[in-house]
Formats: structure tokens, C-alpha cells, sequence
């Protein structure tokens, strides 16, 4: 069975990545010169909890030798395997992947290999991990869950919106002057990832018009595929998770939704209380439920 890679920056619940046997690679973060590996020496609490005193973390791509190992791993048992890597267009991830993945297949010709660009983060490159995971159970050929991952890869979406700006300063994505006036106006930004960057699309005032801002984009670009699972993460925000989820079953109708934790590297971009939902624009022919 082909087995699904992920990195750390791919949102899942654990008993979902354990359930279908999802391995990861972790990224790593730096808090006060000491270094950690995502979700493997240091868990999503204590960055969060560091971000709280005002610390913030830095995040690096996997170790190449993580990677390596691990391809060597799965190499070495004959399995074919594809790793869905962290957006290209955020981290050099997928391109020391794809470069290290050259090599080894001169080396295992046997063994069928594929590092594909997820173009996304956070619960969008787990919705993409959990089907090509259901694809390798229900025993889908190699080439087709590679061919179904980019599709996916193309009909998937994230929206996020923020409390407010502060992080986007502290860590030099926009000006202090504009991130002060923004804040003061009480200025939420919504958040969306096109071909793989992140960009502001709207800034709502008031945090109740920005949920029902998202909730309003939902609505457009769900239209072809109404009745799936809907993925919301938060930044250590539970409650506004919770009432994102009221919303959108009040508006749409009942649904079913994953809810997890936004991992430490999109945290650390976004700050403390951003919430996002995760959901497919289009249906997939072989989309399993």
C-alpha cells in the first residue's frame, strides 16, 4: 500500500493521522536560540504559550537529513511512497524534498517515489493527506492517487481572519504604522492562499462582520460541493472556533467539521486567535466520504 508523508505544517488530529497511518516530517522552531522539532520535541501548547509572553518563534524547514532518513526508511522496505510537502510558494521544504527524492530514485527504481507541492498549509494539506490516505486504503493505483492529489491540490481552499495585526508586525510582514492604524480602527484582515502564498483579500471592522465575512466566501465556493467535511483550525482559540462552526450551520445547514489547533509554523505567522476553515471548491470523481 502506498504510504502518505506529510510535514508539520499539515493540521490533523492525531487520532485521524494515527487512524490512517499518516507519517510526518517536522519542521523545526527556534525560541530563545534553542531549537525544537515540530510536534515531536516541542508541542503546539508551549508555542503558543511562548507567543503569549511575547516571544516570537522562528520556523525552519525539516532537517535534510530528516528527510533523507526517512526516505530511506520506506526505501529500504520496498514501499512506494508520495510526500505532500508544505507550499512551496512559504518554505524551500518541497524543493530540498524534490531534489533528495531525485536521487533516490536512480538508487531504489523499484520503489515508486512522488513529492507533490500541496500549494497549501495547516487543515488544507490535511484534508489532501486524509483522501490520498483513504485512496492508498481502498488500494487505488500509485499514479492515480498522484493524479487525484493534484487535483485536489487545485480545488482546495483556505480562509482565514485575524484578531488583529500585531503579529504581522512583530514579524515584518507589514509596517508598524499600517499594523498600529489597523489595529485602532479595529481592522480584522481576511486571509487566503492563491497558488500557494498567503494574502490579504478584505479587512472587515469588527470581529463578528470578519466571521461573517468568511462565512460569506464559504458560501460562494463551496456551492459545487455543499455536503463535505468542513476543516476549521484555530490559533489556541477555541471559542471562536466554536462559534465559526454556529454560523455556518445556522447559514448552511448542519454540518460535519474536523477542528483542530493551527500548527506552530502558520500560528507563529498568524498569531494568537486567528481562526481559518479548510474546505474543496469542486467534488473529486474518486473523492471518498
Amino acid at each position: 500500500m502506498t504510504k502518505i508523508i506529510v510535514d508539520s505544517t499539515c493540521d490533523l488530529p492525531e487520532e485521524i493521522l494515527d487512524k490512517h497511518n499518516i507519517e510526518f516530517l517536522p519542521l523545526r522552531i527556534l525560541i530563545k536560540g534553542a531549537e525544537y522539532l515540530d510536534k515531536k520535541t516541542i508541542k503546539i501548547e508551549q508555542v503558543y504559550s511562548a507567543m503569549k509572553e511575547g516571544i516570537v518563534p522562528k520556523t525552519s524547514q525539516p532537517r535534510p537529513a530528516d528527510i533523507y532518513n526517512l526516505f530511506t526508511e520506506y526505501c529500504n522496505k520496498g514501499t512506494d511512497f508520495i510526500y505532500l510537502s508544505f507550499s512551496s510558494a512559504l518554505s524551500g521544504t518541497y524543493e530540498v524534498a524534490h531534489s533528495i527524492a531525485a536521487e533516490f530514485k536512480k538508487k531504489f527504481k523499484e520503489v515508486k517515489i512522488s513529492v507533490i507541492d500541496s500549494k497549501a498549509g495547516s487543515t488544507a494539506t490535511g484534508l489532501i493527506a486524509l483522501q490520498a490516505a483513504k485512496l492508498a486504503e481502498a488500494g487505488y493505483d500509485f499514479n492515480i492517487i498522484t493524479n487525484e492529489i493534484s487535483e485536489l491540490v487545485k480545488h482546495v481552499e483556505h480562509i482565514f481572519t485575524i484578531p488583529d495585526l500585531s503579529w504581522l508586525i512583530r514579524g515584518g510582514r507589514i509596517s508598524k504604522t499600517k499594523g498600529l492604524i489597523g489595529n485602532v480602527l479595529d481592522i480584522k484582515p481576511i486571509l487566503d492562499v492563491k497558488d500557494g502564498k498567503m494574502e490579504v483579500i478584505q479587512k472587515i471592522r469588527g470581529r463578528k462582520k470578519a466571521l461573517n465575512t468568511v462565512v460569506d466566501i464559504l458560501e460562494k465556493r463551496i456551492e459545487k460541493f455543499p455536503d463535505q467535511v468542513i476543516g476549521i483550525s484555530h490559533a489556541d482559540d477555541m471559542e471562536t472556533a466554536n462559534e465559526l462552526m454556529e454560523i455556518i450551520n445556522k447559514r448552511m445547514g448542519k454540518h460535519n467539521f474536523i477542528v483542530n489547533k493551527i500548527g506552530s509554523v502558520l500560528g507563529s505567522h498568524i498569531g494568537i486567535g486567528g481562526v481559518g476553515v479548510f474546505f474543496f471548491n469542486d467534488k473529486n470523481k474518486l473523492y471518498i466520504e
